[in-house]
């Protein structure tokens, strides 16, 4: 049996305000890596933005979830009541399971998340790098990155924009085919344009204009991305004849962008189209604006309605990806249990080796010289050929038993233990 605990504490059992409290950083990773490898033979630390998840197969005595929990809390300095958080728990291969469900974005608050393949990878790297991981958790990982690349090129677990900003960006590529050369601005500074801004950065647009009431933020979000150029609102009618593409998320009664200003900014351009975005509550933009030769306007309703059939989509992935975590779970626990054959053999052999030996002492006395060294000749030929049938069996029978459950009965039959010769599997 795999003695393999893990402690999830993310979007289902945690609101945002907690988890932020909870999040590991790779340097808090290596601050707490001493106290979990006392408890533990083989750890991961798992964090991010919306889980923090420890996976533990404990040295000594089995460690309750409570006492993982509490090691997780503690690395933060959270004692007593100050943070109490609901988690979830997984044992055993239930626990694997749950990486590779992890790995492959299936698990996330954002469906199909494309980053968290490289958080899992980031995090085996720091616990290989501290010494946490070991054989078990070294293969789970290896795995679990398997699964999450397969995820990712056999099903559509993570394809289509299923942020509001992702979405704006996915719909200007499909009006102009690629954004490369493009010019955008941004209307806004807050959170929504600056998720926007880092979807549309490795687009390769050549120029990004960040319009804002307060000309700091906008510097500070120009400065925070390292690409665009800070303007004032009142600026923005000078710079929007050069703009290819515009994204405007700022809060008001009143329109940005009016019709005649738009119809002003479009002179000049002969056809070349103008794309604007209203992701702003409310609306940004005026309608009227779409009257405008060559311009394109969607507004947050398009936009959701282009989330929402993407997100069904990627729900309608689920059972294939279940499929291919399944297909890769069976194959790491023929891993796991193949273990188990190595040792067992090596504790059968031991065993019959010493009652070879004690037997051939037992009778020394009734043996000449050359008579022990043919008797030792004869029995351990007598052994080996005895043995091999059984243990060849033990590793190649395909009738259907599980190679755990013929180990255990191979022990079962000739009692064998530590006591009785070889050493037990350090993974088991």
């Amino acid at each position: 049996m795999l003695k393999l605990t893990a402690v999830s504490i993310n979007h289902r059992t945690a609101n945002v305000e907690a988890r932020e409290k909870i999040y590991y950083s790779s340097e808090e990773i290596r601050e707490i890596s001493d106290k979990i490898k006392a408890v533990a033979r083989e750890s991961l630390l798992v964090s991010t933005c919306n889980r923090t998840e420890l996976y533990l197969m404990p040295s000594a005595a089995p460690e309750t979830h409570n006492s993982l929990y509490q090691l997780i809390r503690e690395g933060k300095n959270f004692h007593g009541g100050e943070l109490q958080v609901d988690f979830e728990t997984f044992e055993g291969f239930d626990a694997v399971r749950h990486l590779f469900s992890v790995a492959t974005g299936s698990d996330s608050l954002m469906l199909g998340d494309i980053q968290i393949l490289g958080q899992v990878k980031e995090s085996y790297n720091t616990g290989v790098e501290l010494g946490m991981v070991g054989t078990v958790l070294h293969h789970a990982c290896q795995v679990a990155l398997k699964v999450g690349k397969r995820a990712k090129t056999e099903t559509r677990i993570s394809e289509g924009a299923v942020s509001v900003s992702y979405a704006a960006v996915e719909l200007a590529e499909k009006i102009f085919g690629n954004l490369r050369g493009k010019t955008a601005m941004l209307i806004g500074a807050g959170e929504t344009a600056e998720l926007a801004a880092k979807d549309l950065k490795p687009k390769e647009i050549t120029r990004l204009f960040v319009a804002n009431r307060t000309l700091e933020r906008a510097r500070n979000l120009v400065e925070q991305l390292g690409i665009g150029e800070a303007i004032p609102l009142d600026a923005l009618s000078q710079k929007l004849p050069q703009v290819d593409i515009v994204i405007s998320s700022v809060g008001g009664s009143n329109y940005i962008l009016t019709r005649d200003i738009v119809a002003a900014a479009m002179k000049g351009r002969e056809t070349r189209p103008l794309l604007i975005i209203d992701i702003g509550v409310p609306r940004n933009v005026d309608p009227g604006v779409k009257k405008v030769a060559s311009v394109f306007l969607n507004d947050i309703d398009s936009l959701n309605m282009i989330v929402q059939k993407n997100l069904d989509m990627r729900r309608s992935e689920i059972p294939a990806v279940r499929r291919i975590v399944d297909e890769e779970l069976n194959g790491f626990i023929k891993w796991y249990n193949s273990l188990e054959v190595g040792p067992t053999i090596k504790m059968l052999r031991d065993k019959i080796e010493k009652i070879r030996i004690d037997e051939i002492k037992r009778n020394k006395n009734r043996m000449n010289g050359t008579d022990t060294e043919i008797v030792e000749e004869i029995t351990r030929s007598i052994v080996n050929k005895i043995l091999h049938e059984p243990l060849t069996n033990l590793k190649n029978v395909e009738d259907g038993t599980s190679l755990v459950d013929r180990v255990k009965l191979m022990k079962s039959l000739f009692g064998l233990s530590e006591e009785s010769g070889g050493k037990k599997d350090e993974q088991d």
